[in-house]
């Protein structure tokens, strides 16, 4: 919800606003011990699954600056604020070019993580401007990927539930019954996979992909909302983020041609700065359990009902874990 209709470019004008957000912000300020000084103006603020998010602007010597807080779970802000503190200590910030939000306060009392509000336009955005800036950006979302899994800022191990995947199965079985078979089909082959030893793990982002990566001209590109930064397989990234790069190119165009060339980009930049080639067996084991777990969130989680989605992403995600396509 926007509070300051005045202030230009809000982080958070749709959504539910927060009923307690006056009593967030003062608390927040008597934490942080600013006893009335550097007044903040509260710009934007909102509900998302459970998580409350603010955009305030503060005054500072320097001129105004806009901070983002976010409320959550406990361990989900902590592993945020210290991946933020350690990948910045790590060089992730200015003036090198890939870079990670400024961190200002943690406050674990309520999950709490007060973070700069990063310049530069959100990722996705470009991508589907045309196939040259999009080919672009996405070198650029992989270029970060690479500083990530070469950097030696180490986070927790983690495994795989393959329950999960079953359970997706079974209860998208139920709300889109004529998907059963294919749904059987793919499951059956994601659990085979599953079965494989799991290859080296590196720092790794658990939520990468374009809508949390902002691009600011040739200066920065920063990567926002590490709240699951741990230790996993690189292609657990790349095969999120070339999902759900080809998932929000269907919501926007309808189709996932209109991210093929990006995707593509993605790939052949991140082998040729890591200097070797992914592993599309494993990248692709991701790439389908993502299909999944988004459709699994739209038709049972949300109720959207919508169907439609269904038939292209659960080919995209056999196309994935049977041929070992990553574009589909």
């Amino acid at each position: 919800m926007l509070f300051d209709i005045t202030a230009p470019d809000p982080s958070f004008v749709e959504g539910r606003p927060p009923k307690d957000i006056k009593e967030i912000i003062e608390w927040a300020r008597d934490q942080i011990g600013l006893d009335g000084d550097r007044p903040w103006q509260l710009i934007s603020a909102r509900v998302k699954l459970g998580r409350t998010l603010f955009e305030i602007e503060e005054d500072t010597p320097e001129g105004p600056q806009r901070l983002i807080g976010k409320l959550g779970r406990e361990e989900r802000a902590e592993v945020l604020h210290s991946a933020l503190v350690r990948l910045r200590e790590a060089g992730f910030k200015p003036p090198e070019r890939m870079t990670v939000p400024k961190p200002f306060a943690y406050l674990p009392e309520r999950g709490l993580v007060l973070q700069e509000k990063v310049p530069g336009t959100q990722a996705m955005n470009l991508i589907l401007q045309s196939r040259g800036r999009g080919c672009f950006t996405a070198g650029d979302c992989a270029r970060w990927l690479c500083a990530l899994h070469s950097s030696d800022v180490q986070g927790n191990p983690t495994s795989i539930d393959g329950s999960a995947v079953s359970q997706w199965g079974v209860e998208l079985s139920e709300a889109h019954p004529p998907a059963s078979p294919l749904l059987a089909k793919i499951t059956a082959a994601i659990g085979n996979e599953l079965e494989q030893p799991m290859g080296e793990t590196v720092p790794s982002h658990g939520d990468y992909h374009p809508m949390n990566i902002f691009v600011a001209g040739s200066n920065r590109v920063t990567a926002i909302d590490l709240d699951k930064f741990a230790n996993r397989e690189p292609e657990s990234d790349i095969g999120w983020f070339l999902m759900q790069t080809a998932a929000f190119g269907f919501f926007s165009t309808g189709n996932f041609e209109s991210t093929r060339e990006p995707r593509r980009a993605f790939v052949r930049c991140y082998e040729a700065e890591m200097g070797r080639e992914i592993n599309v067996r494993r990248a692709a084991l991701y790439m389908a359990m993502a299909f999944l777990k988004n459709l699994h969130f739209e038709l049972v989680l949300l109720h959207t009902d919508q169907t439609q989605y269904a038939d292209p992403w659960l080919k995209a995600a056999e196309s994935a874990i049977i041929e070992g396509d990553l574009h589909p």
